[in-house]
């Protein structure tokens, strides 16, 4: 299997990446594909390569390299401009511009099942660009500034292009003639260019010149006005000889109403003789723009573009869709995202370059090494905003929950026991070495409240239980220091005896002296503490 055989979406010859097929004609297949540069430049251009049952043939070769050595010399807004000219593993390729539009050919036929009629100012409007792109054509001049004598030899309705902005485009420059140019000579028994669009002089096979084109052009401008061809036959021999030998039918004949002027016009591009034809393309654009005058119309590009949009309907839309697809699948090969088969594709913007494409992939699957690092008693994850560059999207929840932030929230709920603790030992101790203090628990002076409850004393509920009354030991300061677990609850009586905790708490030295900080109440959620009973002072009596 040769290369050409090979070609498909993805591949690469030189700078340009295959994205679709398009069209194929007589010699080469015509593809849409991507130029790509750098700093993330895109073009889209036409690739025409040759087929592979033609790429063995040297004269269909020097044909096809004719016509992108002639057509790169003609820079005008009605010619299809050649870009670049490549060959990589013998495959020979042309890059021209992209033109958004249709074939004259497919227009009309469109137009010709919709029932819509071409309207005739729509029809000169098409002409007249197409003759103005000849005109250049058949004006080029070599390095020494002599006329070169090309001519186009294959003005046909399939080699004029029509864009959805109302652009006409000259294509297909590749059975061209030039002088000097033995490529473009016929041999004996052959013809280049289409039948149906020949000159009687190109069907014999004698010289042509530009006044072939002019005639070739009558013949399009004919079919359009009237939807008749003037010479076809049952069959290529028989259009031949029509071409050659048939006078024409005057349109009015069938058509009364037909324009006089635009008659005219018609016999004029159709006579036998290239002598008494217009001898420029520019003459003849000249004569349909009196043609225009006369009828009083005013046509621009617009509305040649607002009716091939009207005709085509959404056949733009579509290439248009399937080429920003294929651009799409491009980007994701390129980010190697795997796709499979029958997936859906996941929308990606065609400015995205690689590299963002392949963070946002892999952002849902690890975590960058730019990570900051954050405390590790939080449990809630950082944002996906903190992170470098912002490129990280998606859930960032850990599976698991950090097992040191449970430890922490329960180290926050024992220091708050334990400061809790020390502040009623301390106020206790205050309130049984005043002056003139009763011995023993004040009832009514403590309360389960925060620290900064109101002076109302709220009751504990009794316990149930019993234990002795509290005993007093003396630290190494010489104070008295109680254990607050043989302290009596707030609404029991003297003689109940109130049941002991086996664990007695630790006593504190040096309370007496120093005044604990105030501390803030815990935001967390404390861990489920012992069914110990902890006296808070809400009265100090001083």
């Amino acid at each position: 299997m040769t290369q050409h055989e090979k070609l498909s979406p993805g591949m690469v010859l030189g700078r340009y990446e295959l994205l679709l097929p398009i069209a194929q004609g007589g010699m080469a297949t015509v593809w849409a594909a991507r130029q790509k540069g750098s700093r993330g430049f895109q073009k889209t251009v036409a690739i025409k390569t040759m087929l592979p049952s033609l790429s063995d043939d040297p004269q269909f070769e020097q044909m096809f390299l004719d016509e992108a050595s002639l057509a790169a010399r003609i820079h005008h807004p009605n010619v299809a401009e050649i870009l670049d000219v490549g060959e990589q593993d013998d495959t020979i390729y042309i890059v021209m511009e992209w033109v958004d539009g249709e074939a004259l050919s497919v227009l009309t036929k469109t137009a010709k099942r919709s029932n819509v009629p071409v309207p005739q100012r729509i029809a000169l409007r098409i002409v007249r660009q197409a003759c103005a792109g000849l005109h250049a054509a058949h004006e080029l001049r070599d390095d020494s500034d002599q006329l070169l004598n090309l001519v186009h030899r294959d003005v046909s309705p399939q080699n004029v292009l029509v864009s959805y902005d109302g652009i006409v485009k000259l294509v297909d420059f590749g059975v061209a003639k030039a002088l000097g140019r033995a490529g473009g000579e016929t041999t004996a028994g052959q013809l280049k260019g289409k039948v149906p669009y020949m000159s009687p002089e190109q069907a014999l096979g004698q010289k042509v010149d530009r006044r072939t084109d002019v005639f070739a052009m009558g013949i399009v401008l004919y079919r359009l006005t009237t939807g008749l061809h003037p010479f076809l036959g049952e069959n290529d021999l028989a259009t031949m000889k029509n071409i050659i030998s048939r006078p024409l039918l005057p349109p009015r004949m069938k058509n009364p109403s037909f324009p006089a002027e635009l008659e005219r016009v018609l016999l004029t591009c159709l006579k036998k003789d290239p002598n008494e034809r217009y001898q420029t393309m520019l003459e003849l654009d000249a004569a349909l723009e009196r043609v225009l005058a006369l009828s009083g119309a005013s046509v621009v590009d617009d509305d040649i573009g607002a009716f091939t949009r009207s005709v085509m309907g959404d056949r733009g839309q579509k290439r248009r869709a399937a080429l920003r697809d294929a651009v799409r699948a491009a980007d994701e090969r390129a980010a190697g995202i795997a796709m499979s088969p029958g997936a859906a594709q996941p929308h990606i913007h065609e400015a995205v370059s690689d590299i963002a494409i392949t963070r946002m992939n892999s952002a849902l699957t690890s975590f960058p090494t730019s990570m900051p690092q954050h405390a590790t008693t939080s449990i809630i994850p950082p944002s996906p905003e903190s992170y470098a560059g912002g490129a990280m999207a998606g859930s960032f929840l850990p599976s698991t929950p950090p097992q040191k932030s449970n430890r922490a929230g329960l180290f926050v709920a024992v220091g708050a026991v334990t400061a809790l603790s020390l502040a009623g030992t301390f106020m206790f101790l205050r309130t049984t070495m005043a002056p003139g203090a009763p011995s023993g628990n004040a009832a009514g002076a403590v309360a389960p409240a925060p620290p900064t409850a109101t002076p109302t004393a709220q009751p504990v509920a009794a316990q149930t239980a019993a234990i002795p009354e509290p005993t007093a030991t003396t630290s190494a300061t010489g104070g008295t220091v109680l254990d607050i677990n043989d302290l009596p609850s707030a609404d029991a009586k003297p003689d109940t005896p109130i049941k002991r905790d086996d664990k007695p708490a630790s006593t504190s030295k040096g309370t007496a002296a120093t005044k604990p900080p105030a501390t803030k109440p815990a935001t967390t959620k404390p861990a489920p503490t012992s069914t110990t009973w902890v006296p808070k002072v809400t009265d100090p009596g001083f």
